[in-house]
């Protein structure tokens, strides 16, 4: 009977919906005040860029052998708001990190939760794995002005930590680097700092024997210059076709910013939306770039991704669409095209058009210029579809060979890399494994927070899917909290209308069902029902999930003949696109009819949710016993009571492993066995 939705984002919007042991998935956790941000973000770049020395690859370290690089350092982006406890995904990092490093400032010294980040880490046991690095104020001063240590730092401590000092005159930026990476790495301090001394006499070296052999370069690039003077010429042609190619481009993009009124381009007039820059860039396309039909089918595809990403799914499949009707011979603007036109028809629920897109687009992966990047993004896209349809085994095949492009990529490359792994993650759920599922997400939204801040909409999904675990592992109340978290962050940054917002607001409705609140949820749903229709169109097949919760709320408020209506116009929606949710619909659809009278009615639905449910939910089988409890009350209100009887006891237990007695489900439980009384 859970009915919410995985918030599905197509490269890192919209998708269906730690690694390794304790301890090694982050080398380390930089904690530090908000004020400080600016040495946290400098500090976490030079420790994940610092190129470990040859010898000491190998060693066996807390977080792991060592590599070329360390693993990830976690940065929380920000202080928690006043009053909340420490966040789950703060704990997490926590829990997933070798050491602990504290920038130590007055600012630092006074802020709660870096107090509250030490003392948990501490409660682990491993104090010995914190490190300081002093930025201002003065260590160990009475002066809560200048105070630069922390006082968790002190409690229970035997004299003054040792830290590495950033300060002027003391070990400076460049030294304490050193320093931590001493404590990180199990070395002396002063090996480090004489490895570094040598490397800068080798690039010294470097530079001075260059120019002793500049005479032989030069030599050599000459002759190579007439040899391959007929190939240059080619290249020129080309370089000289893709240079005009880009500056009518460039000039084209210019133009979509361009406004005629002064005193809105300074803006002294009203505000100019988004919408309305990408809307007079879709009617400039619409006879711009004639002789340059490449480029305009890729700035065309651009366009359709930014409507998408405003949520105006239907404006971006017009975009996208026009585009094919343009002729070129460009492999890899045709791959984006396919692509994006997959991306926006899975937004749609078009879901089977989306499959051929991406499977015509996996077969050009060969042309010219198809980047990596954009070939992962098309086995991203398969597995995704793959993932949706049931196929968990094929999807994670394809995921993970994204994952394996991305990750070869590098930095640039980091915010697909928690793409893949948000996928891998809700592919995991699909598969019953919560626990793989909560670690992937967790170390997707750990690279979310670091590369795009705590704004993003990937982040907001990444915490929608652990609300999504947290709920199936029968924690109601702190799934309530990350989706009214959600709905807070979704209402500022994407706006009032956007189709991510009608999930969250259908997703925090069924919480609220659950814990039999039923006086919130049925305005949640109804907004949410119009923000979806409104953008996805009337069919999509996630509103199968909005009307059954809606005819849930009703039923349970006196409401039966809306519920009835509701529950129909639901199982209609589900029929037609082979819905998994089709069975659970129809068996509240049963339960609400059969507790009406109208158990002829209930029966013939639960007929018909057997054997979707016996196909779709086999992994879950407390849904079968549910199934069954509904059909033993409806027997036993039509009179059959033997029969009923016998399927409501063999069912009960089933159903109470998943659902507690105070849940939605837990209470009709009980309220079926009371009818044997």
């Amino acid at each position: 009977m859970v009915r919410f939705v995985i918030r599905r984002r197509v490269r890192g919007r919209q998708d269906r919906g730690s690694i390794g042991g304790r301890g090694l998935k982050y080398s380390a956790f930089i904690s530090y005040n908000h004020r400080d941000r600016n040495w946290a973000v400098w500090l976490h770049r030079a420790l994940e860029r610092y190129s470990i020395p040859p010898r000491l690859r190998g060693r066996e370290t807390p977080f792991g052998p060592l590599g070329k690089r360390l693993p990830p350092v976690f940065r929380d982006r920000d202080e928690l708001a006043s009053g909340a406890d420490l966040a789950a995904a703060v704990r997490q990092g926590l829990e997933d990190s070798a050491f602990l490093i504290v920038i130590c400032s007055p600012n630092g010294a006074r802020s709660r939760w870096v107090n509250e980040e030490i003392r948990a880490f501490i409660a682990m046991g491993r104090r010995d794995r914190i490190r300081l690095i002093i930025v201002s104020g003065e260590p160990m001063s009475a002066d809560p002005e200048v105070s630069a240590l922390p006082p968790a730092i002190l409690e229970g401590a035997d004299g003054e930590p040792l830290a590495a000092d950033a300060r002027p005159g003391q070990d400076g930026k460049q030294g304490a680097k050193l320093k931590l990476l001493a404590g990180l790495l199990g070395v002396p301090y002063d090996e480090l700092r004489q490895r570094e001394a040598a490397r800068r006499q080798r690039r010294l070296a470097i530079i001075a024997g260059a120019s002793s052999i500049g005479f032989a370069i030069t030599t050599g690039l000459a002759v190579a210059a007439i040899i391959a003077r007929q190939q240059a010429e080619e290249a020129r042609r080309i370089a000289e076709q893709r240079t005009m190619t880009a500056e009518r481009t460039l000039s084209f993009v210019k133009g979509m910013f361009r406004v005629s009124d002064p005193s809105i381009a300074q803006g002294e007039g009203e505000k100019i939306t988004a919408r309305e820059v990408v809307d007079r860039g879709a009617r400039m396309l619409e006879t711009g770039l004639e002789k340059e039909p490449a480029a305009k089918a890729d700035l065309g595809v651009t366009l359709a991704e930014v409507y998408n990403a405003l949520g105006l799914y239907r404006r971006g499949y017009e975009i996208v669409g026009a585009t094919l009707k343009l002729h070129h011979d460009e492999g890899d603007v045709r791959v984006r095209q396919l692509t994006t036109l997959g991306e926006t028809q899975a937004l749609l629920g078009d879901y089977a058009r989306a499959t051929e897109n991406f499977r015509r687009a996996r077969t050009l992966l060969g042309s010219p210029r198809v980047t990596p990047a954009l070939r992962a993004r098309v086995l991203f896209d398969l597995g995704q579809v793959q993932s949706g349809q049931g196929d968990t085994k094929g999807a994670d095949g394809l995921l993970r060979d994204a994952l394996a492009i991305d990750r070869s990529l590098g930095d640039d490359s980091r915010a697909d890399v928690a793409r893949d792994l948000e996928a891998l993650g809700t592919n995991a759920f699909y598969s019953r494994d919560l626990l793989a599922a909560r670690k992937l997400v967790m170390e997707a939204l750990a690279i979310r927070l670091a590369v795009e801040g705590e704004n993003s909409p990937s982040v907001t999904d990444n915490r929608n899917m652990l609300a999504s675990i947290a709920y199936t592992n029968g924690d109601l109340k702190g799934a309530e909290a990350l989706y009214r978290g959600n709905l807070a962050r979704d209402e500022r940054v994407l706006g009032p209308q956007h189709p991510d917002l009608g999930i969250t607001l259908n997703n925090l409705a069924r919480m609220l069902i659950d814990q039999r609140r039923f006086a919130e949820p049925g305005p949640l749903l109804e907004r949410a029902i119009a923000v979806v229709e409104g953008q996805r169109g009337k069919k999509v097949d996630d509103l199968v999930f909005f009307y059954g919760n809606l005819a849930i709320v009703r039923s349970n408020s006196g409401r039966a003949t809306e519920a009835a209506t509701l529950y129909a116009h639901a199982a209609e929606l589900g029929r037609a696109s082979q819905h998994p949710m089709l069975g659970p619909v129809l068996t509240d659809a049963a339960e609400s009819a059969c507790n009406a009278g109208d158990t002829a009615r209930g029966l013939a639905l639960l007929g018909e949710a057997a054997p979707l449910i016996k196909q779709d939910h086999a992994a879950t089988p407390w849904r079968g016993a549910w199934l069954q409890n509904v059909r033993g009350a409806c027997l036993v209100r039509a009179g059959r009571r033997a029969e009923g009887a016998a399927l409501i006891t063999q069912s009960e237990a089933q159903v109470a492993r998943r659902w507690a007695p105070e849940t939605f489900i837990g209470t009709a439980v009980r309220v079926h066995r009371g009818l044997l009384r």
